[in-house]
């Protein structure tokens, strides 16, 4: 067999067929090993260009059919390995097998996990239930359809992973989160119909949109009653404490987060049907004695989503962008112990939670002329609807939410996919009647704050974006005067409202477009930029000291931090629009070196040659716990921007090891974004230093132009050793931050 068929038959052994590269490719946590196979094809001549369909036609045109997909009978994953000589012609030993199978994925820059004896052990006793199980079956499908091509096409990843499920039962977790779904009758019938409904929509999110969080496919929905649903996520660490919950308590919480919107919006949702959704944390022996009580008790309000005691100390541990009731209520149980529950009165929603498919489909939200008009009027004209009983038939999402206002998570929801397709005053318009019920909703009034600053840097001239920062400012003012919230992303968000006017204010004296006269004029107005900075600084320092992890806020205290020292250093900046916002190397580290000592990120009692490891290792650990948190792509595609520019601009040292993580960032946000794209909503960007609703494909090509400016500074990458310091420019630092401003 020729190498080229090899390097085919390999491709064809991961993506048997279209529907397995569907499905893979359609997760967004695979976009970095989707892109790999992308250029892996094109290297080596298997299409003849980067574009994704080629690779869907060669994989359509050369798919397996179903008895190459279909292993021998009773044989399974541990057989395999132990008749691997007749089978496979194999007579290597694991350890060297593992070796082989890694060589040839960095050999061919494949992004698949590496394989370990471990993991090979685990498979041989466990389903595939992970997506990181899943993908080392396929870096082991890749080598055997490489080296083993003339085996025959059978020793695909489908093959493996059915014999994996023809193995032992899945490990008996012990311990971990058990949510429950429950539905009554409030004068109207629960039918079989409302129960399956539920039942299948649970499955399709698990499946469809929970992969990418490490117990997503783990959770399987079953029956506790004929009304009540149950799902549990295992934690799989040994260790017994609130930090080891956060994946699996992340995924119960984004489930519960989807259901509540998805049952508001289904038909079988009248105000004679409650669903209720409990939160359970602990030992699965006993966790069933907490999660009845909290799904049938009686809560002022009548709030869906409730978790006992446990399970929130959880949620404030990891950082889980919910937020909760002030005072919880306590009930006493059948032994005499007290329960005490607390419910979620809101979601950070418009930056952590993804959207709802119904949402996003839903044919009134979209941006094409006929959806434009048929909302203009049911939002501005409603009376021309009364008039037209036929138009008015057609149920949709904002109808929905007018027949229930009281539903505060739909309505934000709905404002969310407004504020993503950038038809920002219907958000607002959606929102005042969240506010007219309750004015003091944390969530509502944030997201209304964001809406104007975004309408402030859009604005047709100065005086009118300042009208709106101030704006802006009042709904601030009004949250700070009337409501419960210091939270990090409240005190963020109210920050980058002063970076964002300050920001604003130096485009405008940049572009000397007549509103500013005289050097005089230009110094008022950069004192007061200077000013902003200051109030922006200040709230991200609260934002630190309220949150648990500080992700957010320390990384736009160092931006702010940087573009004060910028523009302190040379003021000609203000007033010269050909000066790119940047500066020497170290005007630009120092602010980033007094906050990495400042957070402990650099320390006096390591060696000095182990502090920009133990720094590594903790950005490390700060970027994953951040990333756990944000299923919603179009905002985690800027945070991986964020992070790139953690990498490339406030890290110490410039090292090829740190570039080709701030690459790899870069690409990966290129990917989300693209996906967005499709999608027809925006990315929540920081690309300008501030935060803007930008359309998708603004926001690509500043991701393009940050590869190709990392790639002109440091060159090329292959075979250089992954600790070689990239020497800084003497005049400019080459700021990844500014770069797109």
């Amino acid at each position: 067999m020729s190498k080229q068929d090899k390097k085919k038959s390999a491709l064809l052994a991961v993506f048997p067929t279209l529907e397995q590269y569907t499905q893979f490719s359609g997760n967004s946590g695979n976009v970095r090993i989707v892109r790999s196979f992308i250029e892996y094809a094109v290297r080596n001549a298997i299409i003849d260009t980067g574009d994704e369909n080629k690779l869907r036609d060669f994989i359509r045109n050369n798919a397996r059919g179903q008895e190459d997909r279909t292993p021998p009978t009773h044989l399974n994953f541990e057989e395999l390995f132990e008749k691997k000589d007749d089978l496979l012609g194999l007579t290597l030993s694991t350890r060297a097998l593992t070796d082989r199978i890694n060589a040839l994925l960095a050999e061919h820059k494949i992004d698949l996990p590496k394989v370990s004896n471990s993991m090979l052990t685990r498979l041989k006793k466990e389903p595939a239930d992970t997506p990181h199980k899943q993908n080392v079956l396929r870096s082991l499908a890749f080598w055997l359809g490489y080296e083993r091509a003339q085996m025959g096409p059978k020793w695909n990843f489908e093959t493996l992973l059915k014999l994996c499920r023809e193995g032992k039962q899945s490990v008996n977790y012990t311990e971990g989160v058990r949510i429950g779904f429950a539905l009554y009758g409030r004068g109207d019938i629960i039918g079989h119909e409302v129960v399956t409904w539920l039942k299948k929509d649970l499955k399709d999110y698990i499946e469809q949109s929970l992969g990418r969080f490490v117990y997503g496919r783990w959770g399987k929905v079953r029956s506790h009653d004929i009304t009540t649903l149950y799902v549990d996520f295992p934690k799989e660490e040994e260790v017994s404490n609130p930090a080891s919950y956060r994946q699996c308590l992340r995924s119960a919480v984004s489930l519960a987060h989807q259901m509540a919107i998805r049952w508001a919006l289904s038909k079988y949702f009248t105000k004679n049907r409650f669903l209720s959704i409990g939160i359970a944390a602990g030992d699965y022996a006993s966790v069933d004695n907490y999660l009845l009580p909290l799904l049938n008790a009686k809560l002022p309000g009548d709030p869906v989503i409730r978790m006992m005691d446990y399970a929130r100390q959880c949620l404030l541990t990891n950082d889980i962008r919910a937020l909760l009731c002030s005072r919880p209520n306590e009930m006493t149980l059948f032994n005499g112990e007290t329960l005490t529950i607390w419910w979620v009165v809101g979601f950070w929603s418009e930056m952590y939670f993804d959207f709802v498919p119904g949402l996003l489909r839903d044919k009134i939200l979209q941006n094409d002329p006929s959806s434009v008009e048929a909302l203009a009027r049911l939002i501005w004209s409603p009376a021309e609807i009364e008039l037209q009983p036929a138009a008015s038939d057609e149920s949709n999402a904002i109808m929905t939410f007018y027949k229930f206002p009281h539903n505060s998570l739909l309505g934000i929801e709905i404002a969310k996919t407004f504020y993503y397709r950038r038809r920002f005053w219907e958000a607002i318009e959606i929102l005042r009647i969240c506010l007219s019920i309750d004015p003091t909703h944390l969530n509502a009034r944030t997201l209304r704050m964001l809406l104007f600053r975004n309408l402030a840097l859009d604005a047709p001239s100065y005086p009118v974006a300042e009208s709106l920062f101030k704006q802006a400012e009042q709904e601030a003012l009004y949250i700070q005067e009337n409501c419960a919230f210091p939270t990090e992303d409240f005190y963020c968000e109210h920050a980058v409202v002063y970076l964002a006017r300050a920001m604003s204010t130096l485009r405008y004296i940049r572009e000397g477009n007549g509103f500013f006269h005289g050097r005089a004029d230009v110094r008022r107005f950069t004192r007061m930029v200077f000013a902003w900075f200051n109030m922006a600084e200040t709230l991200f320092e609260k934002g630190i000291t309220v949150s648990p992890s500080a992700i957010r806020s320390a990384y736009l205290l160092n931006s702010v931090r940087v573009l004060q020292a910028i523009l302190h250093n040379d003021e000609e900046i203000f007033v010269n629009p050909e000066k790119p916002i940047d500066g020497k190397p170290d005007i630009v580290k120092q602010p980033s070196s007094n906050l990495q000592w400042q957070l402990g990120y650099l320390r006096e009692d390591l060696p000095q040659e182990h502090q920009y490891d133990f720094m590594e290792r903790m950005l490390m650990k700060s970027f994953r716990v951040h990333d756990d948190s944000v299923s919603l792509q179009a905002y985690r595609a800027t945070t991986h921007f964020c992070t790139a520019v953690m990498w490339w601009d406030f890290f110490p040292v410039r090292t090829i090891g740190v570039t080709k993580k701030a690459l790899q960032l870069l690409h990966d946000a290129l990917g989300m974004a693209k996906a967005a794209e499709k999608d027809g909503v925006c990315i929540y960007s920081f690309t300008r230093t501030y935060g803007e609703m930008m359309p998708a494909a603004e926001f690509i090509r500043h991701m393009e132009r940050s590869i190709r400016m990392i790639e002109t500074k440091a060159g090329d990458l292959s075979k250089r050793d992954d600790r070689e310091v990239i020497e800084p420019d003497e005049d400019l630092s080459s700021s990844l931050m500014t770069l797109n401003f």
